[in-house]
């Protein structure tokens, strides 16, 4: 799973499609089970119990997610903070040997 995500897919342009996905969640499942049978032991607050169930939406109380709130997030890249409003070249400056390159996850 490690190799199928890690970022040297992205340098070989690989495309994941949805089965290939699942497959991995699969191995990722039975390996929990080896080592819990039937989840025994894992309480149901841990995080790879909740997500292998599907049980993320009824554990609201529970943080697992990655999201955050655009309202009160900032990005910061090479050591700036971004401001609202303000383009790259306002930023980075106007150079035009700057190479910037933005990838959305």
């Amino acid at each position: 799973m490690k190799e199928l995500v890690h970022k040297s897919s992205v340098d070989k342009k690989t495309i994941f499609s949805k089965e290939m996905l699942m497959e991995q969640i699969d191995l990722v499942r039975g390996l929990v089970m080896i080592a819990y049978p039937g989840y025994h032991g894992l309480g149901d607050w841990e995080p790879v119990w909740v997500i292998l169930e599907n049980n993320e939406e009824m554990a609201s109380g529970m943080d697992l997610t990655d999201d955050l709130d655009p309202e009160k997030t900032t990005l910061w890249v090479v050591n700036k903070e971004l401001k609202r409003g303000k383009t790259f070249a306002d930023h980075l400056g106007a150079n035009e040997k700057t190479k910037v390159v933005v990838k959305a996850t």
